[in-house]
């Protein structure tokens, strides 16, 4: 069973998000990732039990203080081959050691519960994705994550206009990390299990 745990933005960023989701389905209609709701991943994985992953991930966060971030800029993974070559546009969240530790105590508390991950090709040849795979069922944990809220994976050109306005976006907005979630992932359909508050 797929599960992920995402911290969800709101306020303006929120808005800002489901706007630009809504401009490429517009003008890009079926892009990958666009139908998603607005989040920040922090693991993907599949587990053997889901109501167990529930209750360790509770226990894991019970005195995790919450937090705030900067989110300050736009930025795009080029030709994503996570999404065969779409270029992934993403809000990005400023690195924060709080969110790295938030992100490793949640991989920690699930990797007894790793079942049936298969390697994706693109981890496969990174020593660092793999490393982090092997261990925790997911090749994003640790410093070389890269922190972000994505609006969709684009299969377009590069200078595609909407490309060329988002990356010229200018924002500021502060997120407060007062609880992330859990939700059951299957292709491109999301079930939000549950919420836990942070301290």
């Amino acid at each position: 069973m797929g599960i992920a745990i995402f911290i969800e933005p709101q306020g303006e960023l929120k808005t800002n998000l489901l706007m630009w989701k809504a401009k490429v389905e517009e003008n890009l209609p079926g892009q990958f990732y666009c139908s998603h709701p607005p989040h920040s991943t922090l693991i993907h994985v599949n587990v053997k039990h889901e109501a167990m992953a529930i209750e360790i991930i509770g226990k894991s966060l019970q005195y995790f203080s919450a937090f705030i971030n900067k989110v300050i800029e736009t930025g795009i993974f080029w030709e994503d081959s996570a999404t065969g070559g779409g270029h992934t546009l993403f809000w990005k969240i400023h690195p924060n050691q709080l969110l790295f530790d938030l992100q490793t105590q949640v991989a920690e508390a699930l990797s007894p519960l790793l079942a049936n991950n298969t390697a994706p090709e693109f981890v496969k040849n990174d020593p660092v994705l793999k490393e982090s795979f092997d261990r925790y069922g997911y090749p994003f944990i640790g410093v070389h994550w890269i922190p972000h809220m994505t609006i969709a994976s684009l299969q377009a050109p590069r200078n595609h206009p909407l490309i060329e306005e988002f990356l010229n976006l200018e924002g500021n907005y502060e997120m407060a990390v007062t609880e992330v979630s859990c939700w059951q992932v299957k292709t491109d359909q999301h079930i939000c299990l549950k919420n836990y508050k942070l301290q």
